[in-house]
């Protein structure tokens, strides 16, 4: 059975508590330090890891084209961002599934991503930003 550092939960905690009462913008670097520290209290640090590379890569190869996509393009990102599937986003958007389909394949054409997998990764990270006010 895996048991998380108190100390690192602790310091973790009072980090998020500290940005959010201080209204912080987070840059890449600070952020990628929140994850790195959040592997001492994961079940799985590997899955952190992986996602502080994506990260790095990611958001520094692919943020600056995000302004490429268009609003409703943006809307599907944010909604990809909260682990929502073709299905579910098309009814949120009153569209169909294809036209989600084909958004989603525009957006890694525009992002120049390959495979879903990337495009969830910049999803999350993406809608991050907009949540938390991150800065690039």
């Amino acid at each position: 059975m895996y048991y998380p550092s108190k100390t690192a939960k602790n310091q973790l905690l009072k980090l998020i508590s500290t940005i959010n009462n201080e209204e912080k913008k987070l840059t890449t670097n600070e952020l990628v330090e929140v994850l790195e520290n959040m592997k001492c209290i994961c079940k799985s640090p590997e899955i952190v890891s992986a996602l502080i590379n994506s990260i790095k890569l990611k958001f520094n190869n692919n943020l600056h084209r995000r302004n490429n996509l268009t609003n409703r393009e943006r809307q599907v990102v944010l909604l990809i961002g909260e682990g929502l599937p073709n299905k579910n986003i098309a009814q949120e958007l009153n569209l169909s599934k294809s036209t989600i389909e084909t958004h989603r394949k525009n957006i890694r054409k525009k992002l120049k991503l390959k495979g879903k997998d990337s495009l969830m990764v910049f999803a999350i990270i993406y809608k991050l930003q907009q949540l938390n006010n991150i800065e690039s």
